[in-house]
């Protein structure tokens, strides 16, 4: 079976914009729900973690485990509309996209947890792009660029719980052409 020929589709990008970008932090975001036993029993049962009964679970749970920290800060999945690209970080996606560069993926996560989260401690975050690419970078579904978005929670009473650098690369979409 023959492939198909494959093209990329032309891009117009000013990457002076999404450097300028560089540095910036978006606002606060709250979390919509406190770290909560409902959600750590569920992740505890879905991992076969734990098979304390769910009475003594609720009575010595303290702590929620580390991997569920962003469960909490999560936007939802799917929403009726989508919402404007405001912040710095969603800005530059937003400049890539535009340019071409319509497919993100995440190709690394650095996580640093500085204290556990407490059960009913209510996160927010903050996300600063913290670094651009000086080029198009080489992936292996194609070429685009590569960003930087350092991402620290904090608890209701500002504390910060954890930082996380997530690497993102933001890549060309490639385009079959129709058959003659």
């Amino acid at each position: 079976m023959a492939s198909l020929p494959m093209e990329i589709e032309k891009m117009a990008l000013d990457i002076a914009e999404v450097n300028a970008l560089v540095g910036k932090e978006s606002a606060l975001r709250a979390a919509r729900h406190a770290a909560n036993i409902p959600d750590i029993r569920h992740w505890c049962e879905v991992i076969q973690q734990d098979n304390r009964s769910y009475k003594e679970f609720e009575k010595n749970t303290v702590h929620a485990p580390a991997a569920l920290l962003m469960v909490w800060t999560m936007p939802p999945l799917w929403s009726p509309e989508s919402a404007a690209a405001t912040e710095p970080h969603e800005r530059a996606i937003k400049l890539l996209e535009d340019a071409g560069y319509g497919t993100g993926l995440a190709v690394a996560l650095e996580q640093k947890f500085l204290r556990p989260l407490k059960v009913g401690e209510r996160l927010s975050y903050r996300v600063k792009l913290s670094g651009v690419s000086s080029g198009e970078v080489e992936t292996g579904i194609g070429r685009g660029y590569q960003l930087d978005l350092l991402y620290t929670f904090q608890n209701q009473d500002g504390d910060v719980v954890s930082e996380q650098l997530c690497r993102r690369a933001q890549v060309a979409r490639i385009t079959v052409p129709a058959k003659h």
